[in-house]
């Protein structure tokens, strides 16, 4: 009985040595490529992982396909997309800590094909893993970078995915980093979780900062305008300046003139002065207003002309009728007046000198006189009264060596 005992429990033991052994050992591999004959090694995959993974279905790929790739001379590690590949696990609960057996089926995804469903391999694994409590806190971001707008708020604290600690307080946050949401760039920032023991979790989010599109235009349309408001307020200004200085240079022309005309002026008066030529000369009133009366309606108008034969204003034809005489006078009506003195109506005489301020000619009697008129006119006798638009009347004037 003892020995029916002992025999049962040596195959007792022996049974499950053996089940051991196929608990422990790899499934073959079904390969659905024509290109591989060479059968990997079968070998019992352990795995560690976080319970606290939130991305424990990549981590486990990860895993199974490295450890394949270092038993498997057949596979390329170059050739092979890891982050395309995908895994189906049979049998894992990742709340359970400790040793679990798995199946997994994984299909490899070669990199040099564009379509994920293009699967180039695809076998059974057996694996152990591990499920363990890590003693770090836990610190996930949302994601490795994030794209803001420039000028908007800046919040760390929005991109933090999970966090926690396995003494249920929530672990204290230093972030690091100056992100300067004025000015467009990429900036690093630190995040560190650090718990009641001082341990610590790590994360680092690129946070990059750009203008957008629709800001930069706008920006632009701006510019452009005030730009064009420049242009514009300049083109005025040199407008204005160009009006300033005309206007400017035409008072000047009219000041330069205005002294011209003054000197002019001047110089009349002085030339008043000069009455008589050297050799002196007389004559009766009656021969004065005769010579005078003889050029009329034959004599011709010529403005700044002296001889009635060809032309004369009307102190050029005084000059002349006095010249004939021997008596010199300035040619302008004002300085010949000038040259003589003022008598009454009753007191002229012919030959006396009959003067406006734009105006002169020679008494003939009876309130007549003959004067150089105008172009149209010629030289006329005709009454005092008629003489309009000469300016104001200054009355006659006696020139010394007539009528004396």
């Amino acid at each position: 009985m003892k020995k029916s005992i002992n025999q049962n429990r040596r195959f007792f033991l022996v049974a499950a040595a053996l089940a051991g052994m196929v608990a422990f050992s790899g499934v073959e591999p079904i390969y659905v490529s024509a290109d591989t004959s060479t059968r990997p090694v079968n070998r019992l995959s352990l795995i560690q992982v976080d319970a606290r993974d939130l991305s424990v279905s990549d981590s486990l790929k990860k895993s199974l396909i490295g450890n394949r790739l270092e038993i498997d001379p057949s596979l390329n590690a170059e050739k092979v997309n890891i982050g395309k590949s995908r895994i189906e696990v049979n049998g894992f609960d990742r709340n359970r800590t400790g040793l679990q057996t798995v199946n997994a089926r994984v299909y490899l995804q070669d990199s040099e094909e564009e379509s994920a469903s293009s699967l180039s391999c695809s076998y059974f694994q057996k694996a152990t893993i591990l499920v363990k409590q890590n003693k770090d806190p836990q610190l996930i971001l949302k994601s490795d970078s994030v794209t803001v707008n420039n000028s908007d708020a800046w919040n760390p604290f929005h991109y933090i995915s999970y966090i926690s600690d396995d003494s249920k307080v929530l672990p204290a946050m230093r972030i690091s980093g100056n992100v300067d949401m004025t000015t467009d760039g990429d900036y690093p920032v630190q995040y560190t979780a650090v718990d009641l023991q001082g341990n610590t979790a790590e994360a680092t989010l690129n946070v990059c900062v750009r203008t957008p599109q629709e800001v930069i235009e706008a920006r632009e349309e701006a510019e452009r305008l005030a730009r064009e408001e420049a242009e514009r307020i300049a083109a005025e200004q040199e407008a204005y300046r160009l009006e300033q200085e005309r206007i400017a240079q035409e008072q000047e022309q009219a000041r330069i003139q205005a002294e011209a005309a003054a000197a002019a002026q001047a110089a009349q008066a002085a030339e008043a002065a000069v009455v008589y030529s050297s050799g002196g000369g007389s004559a009766t009133g009656s021969a004065v207003a005769d010579a005078a009366r003889a050029w009329a309606g034959v004599g011709y108008y010529g403005w700044g002309g002296a001889d009635p034969a060809t032309g004369a204003d009307c102190s050029g034809f005084t000059q002349y009728i006095y010249s004939q005489f021997g008596i010199n006078l300035a040619h302008n009506n004002l300085a010949q007046a000038s040259a003589g003195y003022q008598v009454s109506a009753a007191e002229a005489m012919p030959g006396d000198l009959v003067v406006w301020d734009s105006h002169v000619g020679i008494y003939t009697g009876n309130g007549y006189y003959v004067s150089a008129m105008s172009e149209s006119l010629g030289i006329l006798e005709i009454p005092i009264s008629r003489s309009t638009g000469s300016g104001n009347y200054w009355g006659i004037y006696r020139i010394p060596g007539v009528n004396d």
